[in-house]
């Protein structure tokens, strides 16, 4: 099992890259690998609860692990009290952390 962590920092709801992005994410997950999303900078967008996003709500649902940068929330105005159930807050230290574990990261 390898480990994948992918950097999102695009609006899904602007930028189509993004919706490729969280299907590549979903097929790694259900190949059995361990994935996880950080979401920086606009990317924190379908983490809230009420946003509607069909790729992004399915990768919660297959079990890859979201985890919302605090800085990014901060910026726009987003209490984690806001986000769904399933993203947890943390740092862009993630990513760092995940390459010096050898994770294969993905930044888009």
């Amino acid at each position: 099992m390898s480990h994948y962590l992918f950097v999102q920092s695009q609006d899904t709801f602007t930028e189509t890259r993004a919706a490729g992005q969280y299907q590549l994410a979903g097929q790694l997950r259900e190949a059995g690998h361990d994935v996880t999303l950080v979401l920086v900078q606009n990317g924190v967008t379908p983490a809230r609860r009420h946003a509607q996003c069909r790729h992004f709500d399915q990768l919660l649902q297959q079990g890859v692990h979201v985890i919302a940068d605090d800085f990014s929330l901060r910026q726009r105005e987003i209490d984690s009290s806001e986000l769904k159930d399933s993203v947890a807050v943390g740092t862009v230290e993630a990513v760092i952390d995940a390459m010096l574990a050898g994770h294969k990261v993905i930044w888009n």
